[in-house]
């Protein structure tokens, strides 16, 4: 490399290396607490979704689980929720744009709320799999099956 090639990756070194000021962190939670209190007042879904959550969580920590599978449990759950989030921005932009029908539009809320979708189904086939097993131990591998 020659100097000025040096200067030129020092200098994105430098642009990366730069950390928010307490104001632009604090601006940024503000932004992120008036959209959880957007999607929370606002979306009936989401109060649903947080719900679900919050008792798939109480029940994960109740089971005699491993830690690992516990985390994995609420994780995926709460990328359901986070999937919902999504779909609700998703939503919002499409109304922005135009209340009036259009297959375009129809289209992106419909592949939105697939995504919810297939977050849930992820959700539940994990914990299909992790209730099956404990079953399993409980019940079939301690009488030798």
């Amino acid at each position: 490399m020659n100097a000025e090639e040096l200067k030129s990756r020092a200098a994105e070194l430098k642009v990366l290396a730069e950390l928010k000021s307490p104001e632009e962190l604090k601006a940024a939670t503000e932004h992120s607490v008036r959209g959880f209190r957007a999607v929370l007042f606002g979306e009936k879904a989401f109060r649903t979704d947080l719900v679900v959550f919050i008792v798939c969580t109480l029940v994960a920590f109740l089971l005699p689980v491993s830690w690992c599978e516990r985390a994995l449990m609420v994780y995926t759950v709460f990328m359901a929720l986070m999937a919902e989030i999504i779909n609700t921005a998703i939503e919002t932009v499409v109304d922005r744009i135009s209340t009036e029908f259009n297959e375009l539009s129809g289209r992106a809320k419909d592949i939105a709320s697939c995504l919810v979708f297939a977050a849930f189904f992820g959700a539940g086939i994990c914990w299909a799999v992790i209730v099956f097993g404990l079953v399993w131990d409980r019940f079939f591998a301690a009488k030798g099956v």
